[in-house]
């Protein structure tokens, strides 16, 4: 009889089978991969929650700086030409911000847009602010002031303008209005929109289309011009809500004002002259009728029996004469 053999291989009670080994391995790895994406996706959030506070944290520090800066300058007091010639001064003596300072803020009223612009136009500045582009005027001077921001930020908003909307450029030494022109769509590799102007403009430049996932392919370009904008003068003509309102005081002031008893008639342009011309002389004899009512103010009329009276001695006085005449011859 041979010795029975004490090695015993039990596969299946031990583990060892190549099907059970297998499934092992990917129950592992999937363990594995699962934790790896939840630290990734949380990295990736941490990461997009830091971008977004660093941002509003500088926009937020810049503004205050830049308010405080125009603040402190208006509560000087200083007269409206001291205001003007100062800032002639300061706009002569600009130089090129330095990378990473900041130049201004942008606002367009209408698409609620307000971001501060820093010198640049690196991933940090774009991260940060709207980039100004290096090499291009500065805003307010002939040429073209470029500035450069993400489609996914700062501009995102720029789908939506449209011509004739205000762009205002807020710095410390003015604010300068600008009114879009035109927009454009370019290829990357063109940069002729940056080319250098006669006159103020100001040119956006953004990535394009704004809901592409990844590197955009193209350019989405605003064009604006400087247009200076002067304190509209007070209209003289009555709108229509002035208009009822004056009409309603008038009606008002008639029901309360009481009545007068003797109010003088309007006299016509014809009846004053006429009432302010000298008496005419009648032309009537004194004897008929109509004479009475023809006689200038404050003289009396002749009674009948006087008239005839003088018309008597009239006669008399013509005989007496007519006789010594011919005594006489």
């Amino acid at each position: 009889m041979g010795t029975p053999n004490p090695i015993r291989l039990d596969l299946d009670d031990l583990g060892l089978a190549p099907g059970r080994c297998s499934a092992a391995f990917g129950r592992r790895a999937l363990r594995w991969s699962e934790r790896l994406l939840l630290v990734f996706g949380i990295v990736c959030i941490a990461y997009l929650l830091y971008v977004y506070v660093e941002a509003r944290l500088y926009q937020t520090f810049e503004d205050r700086e830049l308010d405080e800066i125009l603040n402190s300058r208006t509560a000087t007091g200083a007269s409206g030409t001291e205001r003007e010639n100062a800032l002639t001064r300061s706009m002569l003596l600009r130089t090129v911000p330095a990378s990473g300072s900041m130049v201004g803020r942008i606002e367009i009223p209408r698409l609620g847009v307000s971001s501060v612009i820093r010198a640049g136009s690196d991933a940090r500045t774009l991260r940060l602010a709207v980039g100004y582009i290096p090499g291009t005027a500065l805003p307010g001077d002939p040429g073209n002031f470029g500035l450069a921001g993400h489609r996914d930020t700062f501009f995102r908003k720029l789908r939506d303008i449209n011509p004739d909307d205000e762009i205002r450029i807020v710095t410390k030494d003015g604010t300068f209005h600008y009114y879009v022109e035109r927009t454009t769509i370019v290829m990357p590799q063109d940069v002729s929109v940056l080319d250098p102007t006669n006159h103020p403009t100001l040119t956006l430049v953004t990535c394009y289309p704004f809901n592409y996932i990844g590197s955009a392919p193209k350019r989405f370009i605003v064009r604006a011009a400087l247009s200076p904008i002067q304190p509209a003068a007070r209209s003289t003509v009555t709108t229509p809500a002035e208009t009822v309102a004056a009409r309603a005081a008038t009606a008002v002031r008639a029901k309360v004002a009481p009545k007068k008893g003797n109010v003088r008639p309007r006299v016509g342009r014809t009846q004053r002259g006429l009432a302010n011309s000298p008496p005419k002389r009648s032309t009537v004899p004194i004897g008929s009728g109509r004479a009475k009512a023809s006689l200038p103010r404050g003289a009396k009329a002749i009674p009948a029996r006087a008239k005839t009276t003088v018309s008597a001695s009239a006669k008399r006085t013509r005989a007496t004469t007519t006789n010594r005449t011919a005594s006489t011859n």
